[in-house]
């Protein structure tokens, strides 16, 4: 995981290390990470183990959502640099199984109301095949 971000340093100076924040959760569980970010985009990946395998041997939904869940709010709180981010609503249309290799997830900013803040996290394998494509609404907590 060498392409994995470690330190991710808001405009105001606040920073997070990925470790540290996500160390003992089921995120870090799952071996989800980001590999880039910027204002308004969001990268981020998981490793498929056999631990994340349904039983019929493809990579189970729930890592699926968690890593689009995981990408997008970290995402929505390096752009609008919020920590207390939480989700609302979330829809996800499975497109392709997966059993080996790595997915990878890209989130991208589509809207911001007064209150929520929608993104849409497309998934994709190894071979730049669509796995999953996820929209997320935030609210961010003041």
């Amino acid at each position: 995981m060498n392409d994995m971000i470690e330190d991710i340093t808001l405009d105001s100076g606040m920073a997070l290390n990925w470790k540290d924040f996500t160390g003992g959760t089921y995120v870090e569980h799952n071996g989800i990470f980001i590999t880039d970010i910027g204002k308004g985009f969001v990268k981020g990946a998981v490793d498929i183990r056999p631990e994340l395998l349904n039983p019929l041997g493809v990579l189970h939904g729930g890592v699926v959502v968690t890593l689009a869940d995981t990408a997008g709010i970290i995402g929505c709180g390096y752009l609008y640099e919020a920590v207390n981010v939480t989700t609302v609503d979330l829809s996800v249309s499975f497109l392709r199984p997966v059993k080996t290799g790595r997915v990878f997830a890209m989130g991208t900013a589509l809207s911001q109301g007064k209150t929520l803040y929608l993104w849409r996290v497309d998934e994709y394998d190894e071979d730049d095949n669509l796995v999953a494509t996820v929209n997320v609404t935030y609210a961010i907590m003041k």
